[in-house]
């Protein structure tokens, strides 16, 4: 019997019409929009920090929460490093840097900020050489679309996977208003191959199919797996899904991992190669991405998600950089 084709329509009444954070975000949502109209893009950098210091001067619980989990997170790496309590501005800046861009493009589709993108040569030498390219972009705030941004301007064609809900909010009104907006307005940069609640095999087929052909394809670092595998990760242990490297070799692509930084009024994009990922078994190449991004994590732990589900304090289920195999069901 043929399986229905399943929209992510079908799934939506499992969503709740409103969440709790709704009102918040249609009201920060509002602001970004009306500051995106009426000031400068560097005047918005600008007030990003003091903003943020002000919402946290209005919630110093919050704060005190965030910084508990840094600390928790990071256990020894904390003593060479500022105050956790000092992470939490920057945290709340970093996002809303995100979200004024986002109200900018929506504004000013043309609007780009300044962009300095490393390691584009090496993108350019392996599609010039008739292989695909998978990043494996490292997930801090902005990265994703910075690497839009760039391919763009570098004419790649890039291709992103994406969950269909993704955004900000989890309600179906949010999801339908706000989050669409932000997808039209990535959809400008990058196509969306969409992984719906039923069906991730159709995105993942035609992103190893874009590879093969010699095209772009962009892959969020992190993400629950059905297999992930563990690695150590500061004081505990995260888990990876390895889908980037499997596809990536399967596709013979070239595979390079995606960090971003702010950089004075603008950013830093930087494009680096997994050296012989083909040839390297799967669960090494990951442990590499897990390392990567550690080191992102130290240089500015203020744009790393520390709520992120992939890490958990103590040892993991599993020992290190082995797979959790699902069990049969009983």
């Amino acid at each position: 019997m043929s399986r229905r084709a399943v929209r992510p329509e079908d799934d939506e009444e499992k969503l709740p019409l409103l969440a709790a954070a709704d009102v918040s975000l249609a009201i920060s949502e509002l602001g970004h929009a009306v500051l995106s109209r009426l000031v400068t893009a560097s005047t918005a950098e600008r007030l990003a920090q003091p903003l943020a210091r002000l919402a946290v001067r209005l919630r110093p619980a919050k704060r005190r929460w965030l910084a508990d989990l840094y600390r928790a997170m990071l256990g020894d790496h904390a003593a060479a490093m500022p105050p956790a309590e000092d992470y939490v501005p920057g945290v709340i800046a970093s996002l809303l840097r995100q979200r004024m861009a986002y109200a900018r493009l929506g504004a000013t589709p043309e609007w780009r900020p300044s962009l300095e993108v490393e390691g584009a040569e090496a993108v350019t030498a392996a599609l010039g050489e008739g292989r695909g390219v998978l990043f494996w972009t490292i997930p801090m705030e902005m990265t994703a679309l910075l690497l839009g941004m760039a391919a763009q301007s570098q004419g790649w064609g890039l291709h992103h996977l994406s969950r269909w809900q993704h955004g900000q909010s989890v309600s179906a009104l949010g999801i339908a208003t706000v989050n669409r907006r932000d997808h039209r307005i990535e959809e400008r940069l990058m196509r969306r191959l969409v992984i719906t609640p039923t069906d991730a095999t159709s995105a993942l087929a035609e992103a190893e199919s874009r590879l093969a052909a010699g095209g772009c394809v962009n892959f969020r670092g992190v993400e629950m797996g059905q297999r992930p595998v563990y690695y150590p990760f500061f004081n505990g242990h995260m888990h990876l899904a390895l889908g980037a490297p499997v596809i990536a070799r399967r596709a013979g692509a070239a595979l390079f991992t995606v960090s971003s930084m702010p950089s004075g009024d603008g950013y830093r994009l930087c494009l680096q190669p997994l050296e012989n990922a083909r040839q390297r078994p799967v669960e090494e190449v990951g442990r590499e991405f897990s390392e990567r991004l550690q080191r992102a994590v130290l240089a500015a732990p203020y744009l790393w998600n520390v709520k992120s589900r992939q890490w958990a304090p103590g040892v993991p289920p599993v020992p290190f950089g082995k797979r959790l195999r699902p069990q049969p069901p009983l």
